[in-house]
């Protein structure tokens, strides 16, 4: 690249095998390899300036921003420890400049790239400088790309990727156990030569800086220890480095401690009428609490015993409102509502509510990214999943799963080991077009059902069971069986595989009980606050049953490669009762009794739901879970 100087780039000689903006094919190979050792490089608004190379950013934070990319390369050797060093400078001075962007993506599966690594290399001014940076987890198809997204004139050269050559490999860390707040148990998988390992701990903060060395060279044989003097509430991050007894190994990367211990409840000693405060210790570092109430129900017989039942005909949202504000009129107090296959008459629709449901028949449901709507159901919306997913988004710095599913869950519960879960409900999946690439064939949005269970080792709530549902633009009725029931766990119903909404309807959830089985489903809830108390009432139908609370803790976390901040759920309390009633509430709604089935919604032949009978062919679902076509005259 000899065109140019680094006074006077030249901006008419173009260094790339096409014109204008790159298609899809060549956005990351287009560089002509005449002027690079490796064939396969790309770039875009980077031109010839005397042996170096000049970034012109005409198009301020677009995806055909300013940049040189590298062929795709292994980098797994070394546990995926690879280094990346170049020169850089401004043109012209900026102390307030962001930085150059540098994106390391892995392309193990071209059609769901993932990122490696999302930062900015900050510090540049109009003086060379040389930057080494280290990059962890690289793969056997690694790509690095450096780009200019803010419209700055940068100067780059003596671009390298290498590795180092150790005798001995630096450890690949696992995710670490039983975190206390006083102590955890940090893990890695073996290394080959390796005789013994040293954990080192720091201080940290959110951002990811490094600050006071707590924990030095604490040495084992083994692949696990514990680390023991940590105080809770203080963010941690530790390295794990592997030697032979003569070398040492590449310390691990910076694996981020951030957790917060399981909250404990206090004695209830003032229960009176369905009346009462919970207390409980304050946690270090949590920003709020969300409280469960739970009341004992007891299969009376053997049979499939119904857990939950929802119609979603009473539906709101935390404040007891229905659709969503008229966005492109603030002043307008009517909320916009409608019907499903209506969405594409709406100018402006943007879906980011959160919070508890209300007008529910079991209390503590959780959703995101959805709206009550007046018709009695709800809406979900599959965006972020669709986009979430295909670049695989995640927290490598602590494994957590930072994916914004839009989501409609339950309340944490027990669900007996023994019998097989059951779960039908009706749902309506919409169609809808990518917007990053409008050109593609319509994407049919489906559902997963999926059991969630916390795992007191790793601190994590994991996926242990999913079904997936594919949908129609119709009402739809589904149904699956998970194979077991789980204690500590939640089930959730998420929109996937498309970028648009669904709708669920007649959610319910059975499970074979044995007689004298018990079931805690949840009768009251209150979260999101800050303080160490709640006062409750209790509703009246389960005042006198026996009740059971729990508590579990919230904070902030921050995913640094993302620059998204997400909320962490502690582990949930232990599921204690506080008050001991005098009548027993029964499960006694077992399949293997006569009751006749009655109607729970109806349907047009074309899909469309009734709220009254109509001239014509009716679809009507009972609550025995059968359908029905009906003639109306």
């Amino acid at each position: 690249m000899t065109a140019g100087t680094e006074s006077n780039p030249d901006l008419s000689f173009n260094i790339n095998t096409y014109q204008g903006e790159p298609s899809d094919d060549v956005f990351f190979t287009g560089l002509n390899s005449a002027y690079t050792h490796e064939p396969g490089w790309g770039s875009y608004q980077v031109y010839s300036a005397g042996g170096m190379v000049y970034f012109h950013n005409t198009r301020v934070n677009d995806y055909w921003a300013a940049h040189i990319n590298t062929p795709l390369f292994d980098a797994s050797s070394n546990s995926g420890v690879f280094f990346l060093k170049f020169r850089a400078r401004l043109v012209n001075p900026n102390p307030q400049y962001s930085g150059l962007g540098l994106r390391v993506t892995d392309w193990t599966d071209p059609d769901n790239i993932s990122y490696i690594m999302m930062d900015n290399v900050k510090g540049l001014t109009d003086q060379w400088q040389e930057f080494t940076i280290r990059i962890d987890n690289g793969t056997k198809k690694t790509r690095v790309m450096l780009c200019e997204e803010y419209g700055y004139d940068v100067l780059l050269d003596d671009i390298e990727v290498y590795q180092t050559v150790n005798t001995v490999a630096t450890p690949t860390v696992l995710r670490h156990l039983y975190y206390n707040g006083t102590s955890f148990r940090p893990r890695w998988n073996k290394v080959e030569g390796a005789t013994k390992y040293f954990v080192n701990v720091y201080q940290s903060d959110a951002d990811g800086n490094i600050g006071e060395q707590v924990i030095t060279d604490l040495e084992t044989t083994d692949t696990i220890c514990t680390v023991r003097g940590i105080t809770p509430g203080v963010i941690y991050r530790y390295t794990v480095t592997a030697s032979d007894g003569t070398q040492k190994s590449i310390p691990s990367r910076y694996v981020e401690l951030n957790e917060l211990v399981t909250p404990s409840l206090n004695e209830v000693d003032n229960y009176a009428d369905g009346k009462y405060t919970a207390t409980w210790s304050a946690v270090p570092g949590a920003k709020f609490y969300n409280y469960y109430v739970y009341a004992e129900r007891k299969a009376e017989q053997d049979g499939e015993f119904t857990l939950f039942d929802e119609d979603f005909n009473s539906v709101t949202d935390s404040k007891g409102q229905v659709g969503i504000p008229d966005r492109d009129d603030p002043t307008n107090t009517k909320r916009i509502n409608w019907e499903p296959g209506e969405e594409d008459d709406l100018e402006y629709l943007s879906i980011n509510e959160l919070g508890f449901p209300k007008g529910l028949k079991m209390q503590g449901y959780y959703a995101n990214n959805w709206v009550a709507m007046k018709s009695g159901f709800i809406m979900v919306d599959g965006w972020n999943y669709f986009y979430d997913v295909k670049d695989n988004i995640s927290n490598p710095d602590n494994d957590d799963d930072v994916k914004e599913y839009g989501k409609f869950e339950t309340p944490v519960l027990n669900f007996s080991e023994g019998g097989k879960v059951k779960l039908k409900a009706s749902i309506w999946g919409k169609k809808d077009t990518d917007e990053q690439d409008k050109s593609l064939p319509k994407y049919q949005t489906n559902a997963i059902a999926a059991i969630i269970a916390y795992d007191a080792a790793t601190g994590q709530y994991k996926e242990v069971e999913r079904k997936h549902f594919d949908l129609k633009e119709q009402w739809t009725d589904v149904e699956c069986e998970f194979d077991k029931g789980y204690d500590d766990a939640r089930i959730v119903i998420y929109a996937c595989d498309g970028p648009a909404m669904i709708y669920i309807d007649n959610l319910k959830v059975t499970q074979e009980m044995k007689k004298g089985d018990t079931f805690a489903t949840c009768v009251a809830c209150d979260g999101g606050f800050d303080k160490t108390s709640v006062k409750m009432t209790i509703p009246a139908e389960y005042a006198n049953s026996n009740l059971y609370h729990r508590l579990v803790a919230v904070t902030e976390h921050s995913a640094q490669i993302i620059s998204r901040t997400y909320y962490y759920f502690s582990g949930p309390s232990e599921l204690e009762q506080f008050h001991e009633g005098n009548t027993s509430t029964a499960i006694n709604d077992a399949t293997t009794g006569n009751a006749p089935a009655t109607e729970v919604a109806r349907y047009a032949i074309d899909g469309t739901r009734l709220s009254a009978p109509k001239k014509g062919v009716n679809i009507v679902k009972m609550s025995d879970g059968t359908t029905r076509k009906i003639v109306v005259e």
